[in-house]
C-alpha cells in the first residue's frame, strides 16, 4: 500500500515538471517586404500571401495578407 502510495506520488511530480511545449498563437500579419500593393509575400512560413493597404493609415500600411 505505502509502496503504490509513493509510485502515485512520484508520478504526479513527474506529470507536473513535463513541459507542454512552445505556446502556439495566431501569427501577426507580416510587414517586412511589402513596398506596393499586391506584391507577393510569405504570410507565415509555407503560407503565401498578398501585399494590402490598411484602412485610414498613415506609416507602414503595408501588410502580408493570406491567401488561403
Amino acid at each position: 500500500m505505502r509502496a503504490a502510495l509513493l509510485y502515485c506520488a512520484g508520478f504526479a511530480v513527474l506529470l507536473a515538471a513535463c513541459d507542454d511545449g512552445p505556446k502556439k498563437s495566431a501569427p501577426a500579419p507580416a510587414t517586412s517586404g511589402c513596398t506596393t500593393f499586391g506584391q507577393s509575400c510569405e504570410y507565415s512560413p509555407g503560407k503565401l500571401g498578398t501585399c494590402v493597404q490598411k484602412d485610414n493609415c498613415t506609416k507602414d500600411c503595408f501588410v502580408c495578407q493570406s491567401q488561403h
